[in-house]
């Protein structure tokens, strides 16, 4: 029998604005290595094991909570650079912003309720880019992340790494 790999189900495009906003992207970044074996390990080597080395390995099926709760943590941090940083790189939804707020003094010809519409605004973009990335992760912990080993480590052969 023949089995094509799954599709993915839920697809995003995430790109950091910044290559330096991404951490481990520097030049002096951390190296990363294997877990040495306890029984090559003696005690004195143990001293010198830092307790926050990060160790990469492949994925084990135990694993699958914590992985989930890693990618959830991330996917959620996005939130305010995809609701706010984005806008920089927006001129013309910068431009309709201010609009707004000169229509909003226009019309209202109050100071307050003008100082509070651009805070309206930021409020609305940051809730619905969080809707539209919480509509993202649900997607993604119902389908793909529900069963890591299906979908990512037999249809390629290649393991994941934790």
């Amino acid at each position: 029998m023949h089995f094509s790999s799954p599709k993915m189900v839920c697809e995003t495009k995430i790109v950091a604005d910044e290559h330096d906003a991404i951490p481990g992207t520097k030049k002096e970044s951390i190296m990363w290595s294997s877990p040495p074996s306890s029984a090559a390990l003696n005690p004195a080597e143990a001293k010198d094991v830092r307790k926050d080395a990060v160790f990469i390995r492949e994925f084990e099926l135990g694993d699958q909570e914590e992985v989930r709760r890693i990618f959830y943590e991330g996917i959620m941090e996005r939130i305010p650079n995809t609701a706010f940083r984005g806008l920089r790189q927006q001129p013309k939804t910068q431009f309709l912003y201010a609009l707004l707020t000169v229509m909003c003094f226009y019309v209202t010809k109050s100071v307050t309720l003008t100082c509070c519409a651009p805070l309206i605004l930021m409020g609305a973009r940051y809730y619905y880019s969080r809707k539209v990335i919480q509509s993202y992760l649900d997607c993604a912990l119902h389908t793909d992340m529900a069963d890591i080993e299906a979908y990512y480590m037999k249809p390629t052969g290649v393991p994941v790494r934790v």
